[in-house]
């Protein structure tokens, strides 16, 4: 009898992913087993990639990991992603004013606008990822895929670790790469154009997966997902008439605007491609090569 995979794809969406962890929540409590896995296959972007990292290293053992995860975030503040004092705040600022006033002499500009050394700090602390290859080991987790956006090449590259007969893939703009993962995924996963450094992997700078994602459900694929969970944290449809904007747009509209095209937008036209027949067929090709 041929194994029921089930995959779990956890979007982006910054403070948003503390939405999946509720959804999570409600998965174990209708569980009979709560400590079994029921996603053998987790794939995490950008916030996302964090839960779904946590997930994997505790999928020995699921209603441990959601109680981890719900003890993050219930106690989560801004202090834990980046430095909110007023000392790291005005470190930053200043470099970006020298940058602004005397950056023809300096030479060298700020990688980022906010410092999130907290962050990676908190993950080290919580997350031991040496559990992921025993829970591979162990069957309770077939794989695990962590995506980022490399600045050089333009591509969507989904590092995974999982069991030795998956291959890796190559398609138009996006790669999956087989890897040991590790925090700097998470940290490059996570990495908010501007707000946050990019991080070196291999041979390249890589930024937050959301960014340049243009079919977030493929990594589930070509994973050998027979069955797909996707907890995302924006509208999948708009179903009100468009308004008529008499007023200029500000800011802070532009700015939303452009961050829901990185974050939401991608998954909910990929889905709306995405028919079970479809699935299926992709799943089929795959078996074939």
């Amino acid at each position: 009898m041929t194994e029921t995979r089930t995959a779990l794809i956890l979007t982006g969406g910054g403070a948003r992913a503390g939405y999946q962890v509720g959804v999570l929540k409600a998965i174990r409590e209708l569980l009979p087993e709560p400590a079994r896995n029921p996603f053998p296959i987790l794939c995490g972007t950008s916030a996302g990639a964090l839960n779904a990292a946590s997930m994997a290293v505790w999928a020995e053992d699921f209603g441990a990991g959601v109680d981890g995860l719900l003890k993050v975030w219930q106690n989560f503040s801004a202090h834990q992603v980046y430095r909110a004092d007023p000392a790291g705040i005005g470190i930053s600022g200043a470099r970006w004013l020298s940058t602004l006033a005397l950056g023809w002499l300096t030479r060298r500009a700020p990688r980022s606008l906010l410092d999130n050394s907290p962050l990676r700090r908190l993950l080290s602390d919580s997350l031991d990822f040496s559990r992921i290859g025993r829970a591979i080991d162990s069957g309770a987790l077939h794989s695990v895929s962590i995506t980022c956006s490399g600045y050089s090449s333009g591509q969507s590259v989904s590092f995974y670790q999982g069991r030795a007969e998956l291959e890796p893939w190559r398609r138009s703009q996006r790669v999956g790469a087989p890897t040991e993962i590790s925090l700097d995924h998470l940290m490059a996963s996570s990495a908010i154009p501007f707000i946050f450094p990019a991080v070196h992997l291999n041979r390249e700078w890589f930024g937050d997966g959301s960014m340049r994602q243009v079919a977030p459900v493929s990594p589930a694929i070509h994973l050998g997902a027979h069955k797909i969970m996707v907890v995302g944290a924006g509208r999948l449809a708009d179903e009100n008439a468009r308004p008529t904007g008499t007023i200029y747009p500000s800011l802070a509209q532009i700015a939303g605007h452009a961050m829901s095209s990185i974050f939401l937008d991608s998954m909910s036209v990929d889905l709306e491609r995405m028919t079970p027949r479809q699935l299926h067929e992709c799943q089929r090709r795959e078996r074939l090569k």
